[in-house]
């Protein structure tokens, strides 16, 4: 990153976090509404420390403008879906820690899908 704290996340990045904490089901984990509620509250503070280093999709490291949020404690997965793409919430000690694309495909995602087109199983 070229910011010293991070840099804000995009309007899409915000609003897939968003719905990922709103609607996603815990693949790993347990996430009940409190847990959702207390995340949401948190949103307005995230900021983008990184990306995956593939080149093909949009997945980026969080935390807020003190760094990265360490990926240590328990941990949640959050899950969500467009086809054969997967989304990935990790919450780490109650922090979100990295939001993931991934594809079963060869395509590149310049970003993450809209929140219209997310299923959630």
């Amino acid at each position: 990153m070229d910011t010293p704290d991070g840099r804000a996340l995009t309007s899409r990045e915000r609003e897939v976090l968003v719905a990922m904490i709103t609607h996603a089901k815990p693949s790993h984990g347990a996430f009940g509404a409190s847990e959702r509620a207390a995340l949401l509250e948190t949103v307005d503070d995230v900021r983008v420390w990184g990306r995956c280093g593939c080149g093909r999709c949009p997945s980026i490291d969080l935390g807020d403008t003190s760094g990265e949020y360490p990926s240590t404690g328990p941990r949640v997965v959050l899950d969500g879906w467009r086809g054969t793409e997967g989304l990935l919430l990790f919450v780490d000690n109650g922090v979100p820690t990295y939001l993931e694309q991934y594809s079963a495909s060869d395509d590149v995602f310049d970003e993450f899908v809209p929140v219209s087109e997310i299923e959630y199983h």
